[in-house]
């Protein structure tokens, strides 16, 4: 067995792993040693203090930043040296705190952009992405929008958006960072109920929130971060009354 097994377990019963994930800039150590495996089906919660490293794991995991030290796998496959494309390409697709949208393009511009990265050549061509994209803006509620520029949706539309768009990929992992945070209340229960809807259909998340009810009553596992390091690892209500976790959270 290798180094990486003996940290993480039989590799093929993982969906995605990090064994020993660290990155430095400059003299700040941003991660440092992290590792944990996720089965296919969890919900994976990734919560923490402010620079506590979460972000950049899932930059680190979207191809962003290179990992100093470790690995990641994906269905078996290393991806820590890939590129974002190549990354997408495999399965993985990702949404930002801040929307990353083209604002002087409509919904549905935004939406093929993604979706021409990823089509079939021999089964997929533009009118074929244009009704897979209508679908996904439907399926968000947002298929109203898509002859709007994207400059003039609001900032919960344009969340929507790239959560619609990031569809586009036919991802089998989703990464989401921050999906809750400044939108209105109605939108988060939209975005909550599409998370469930897409977990029936066999796609799994790592999702990033300061949240802490939401994201409790919506993970399976949490995993919880503090200046880099991972601290705890378990069931919402297991992290929850974590002593590690209070003091990380609270100083006390």
């Amino acid at each position: 067995m290798t180094d990486t097994e003996e940290i993480l377990g039989v590799s093929n019963r993982h969906v995605f792993e990090v064994a020993n994930g660290s990155i430095a800039f400059g003299g700040n150590q941003a991660l440092e040693a992290v590792s944990f495996a996720m089965t296919k089906g969890q919900l994976l919660g990734l919560i923490g203090p402010n620079g506590s490293g979460k972000t950049t794991l899932l930059n680190a995991t979207s191809g962003i930043y290179p990992l100093n030290t470790g690995v990641i796998n994906f269905e078996g496959r290393s991806i820590e040296k890939s590129s974002p494309h190549e990354i997408a390409r495999a399965g993985i697709a990702r949404t930002f705190q801040i929307a990353r949208i083209f604002p002087r393009m409509t919904a549905l511009e935004n939406m093929l952009a993604p979706g021409f990265t990823v089509r079939d050549p021999d089964t997929e061509d533009r009118t074929t992405l244009i009704h897979r994209a209508k679908e996904h803006l439907e399926f968000l509620d947002i298929d109203g929008f898509a002859h709007e520029q994207a400059a003039d949706l609001s900032g919960g539309q344009r969340m929507l958006l790239q959560f619609a768009r990031a569809l586009m990929l036919k991802p089998r992992l989703m990464l989401l960072d921050e999906p809750f945070g400044g939108i209105h209340p109605l939108l988060v229960e939209r975005i909550l109920q599409r998370i469930s809807d897409l977990r029936s259909r066999g796609i799994d998340f790592i999702v990033v929130s300061h949240d802490l009810p939401t994201i409790m009553g919506l993970a399976t596992r949490i995993i919880v971060l503090a200046n880099g390091r991972l601290i705890a690892d378990g069931t919402p209500s297991e992290v929850r009354e974590d002593p590690g976790v209070i003091e990380a959270y609270l100083g006390v």
